[in-house]
């Protein structure tokens, strides 16, 4: 890497560093548990997801590399493409942090409103979720990736240039926009864990009946208005919310974040949502709580086999 170029990542890396210190104080003030940890754990990610893109994009140029002329690249480009293996080294690296995150944080958020309960297991709908929505995502992060070569390409061959401009685009491209890619993903992503281990925690305590969408205002991004309508809306714990998105489209989300949402509505998105507490039941002795707990995780359980059911009959055309 050049000089000049190192001297530019180092400067734009030190501004993130203080970003992070706002936004940890962010996050706390608008009542994520473990802020500073979410903050690390964001960074950690973050850097793992760049490397993974940064291999796919050094895949790509090798390739180039080894054509001709930029028109035997186009041909081949089916099969370039075919071989990138982005997906799954991607998918595996969310997968493994909502896997190791996502319990942790479901307890904090139960703690937050029974300090006694604790969270010694996920339901099936959770960990379902994690593997599902992590693979998922390194699928759409590969297709993003081939998008902006193929339009590369495309402008490349317009412009009547060759393999060696190519290729200098390829890596003038990439100084820092795999960097960034990976910020946001994994900023993104690390907030929707926080989302589902809150509604996980939500359905585990039996003093929860109600949650309430909570707008928490930005953090270097613009509120949606959308969202900000949102706040104080109330739902059963376990229904999802109503949301007219800005695209016109009604959208019923489980909580800020869902993965049934668009990019355009979760992407920088810091709202969460809470529970409503039954102070009766909360008032039970713990033995009670913890049995309606584990009569909560069961009952969940059941209401996934059914609906996963469904769904593998769905797909397989068996009709009920």
């Amino acid at each position: 890497m050049c000089q000049r170029c190192g001297a530019l990542i180092k400067a734009i890396d030190a501004y993130l560093a203080k970003a992070d210190d706002d936004l940890s104080e962010t996050l706390d003030d608008a009542g994520f548990v473990k802020p500073k940890k979410t903050v690390k754990d964001a960074a950690a990610l973050e850097d793992e997801l760049a490397e993974a893109l940064e291999r796919e994009t050094k895949y790509f140029r090798a390739k180039a590399k080894k054509v001709v002329d930029l028109e035997a690249f186009a041909k081949e480009w089916p099969e370039v493409i075919e071989g990138d293996n982005a997906d799954e080294q991607l998918a595996k690296l969310f997968v493994d942090d909502f896997k190791k995150n996502i319990p942790s944080l479901a307890a904090g958020y139960v703690k937050k409103i029974d300090p006694q309960l604790t969270v010694k297991t996920i339901t099936a709908r959770t960990t379902a979720w994690a593997s599902e929505w992590g693979e998922t995502l390194g699928r759409l992060m590969k297709l993003e990736t081939h998008k902006e070569i193929e339009q590369l390409l495309t402008d490349t061959l317009k412009d009547g240039k060759g393999i060696a401009e190519f290729t200098q685009a390829l890596i003038d491209g990439g100084i820092r926009s795999e960097r960034y890619r990976a910020r946001a993903a994994a900023l993104t992503e690390t907030l929707r864990a926080h989302s589902v281990a809150q509604q996980e925690a939500l359905i585990q305590n039996p003093a929860v009946e109600k949650k309430e969408w909570v707008h928490t205002g930005a953090y270097r991004n613009t509120p949606r208005e959308n969202h900000e309508a949102m706040n104080g809306v109330i739902v059963p714990k376990d229904e999802p919310f109503v949301l007219e998105g800005a695209d016109g489209v009604t959208y019923y989300p489980m909580y800020p974040r869902d993965s049934n949402l668009p990019p355009g509505e979760s992407v920088n998105c810091h709202c969460i949502h809470r529970g409503i507490v039954n102070a009766d039941v909360l008032g039970l002795p713990l033995e009670e709580r913890k049995r309606l707990q584990q009569a909560a995780i069961d009952e969940d359980d059941g209401e996934w086999e059914k609906e996963l059911d469904a769904r593998n009959k769905a797909k397989a055309g068996i009709e009920e």
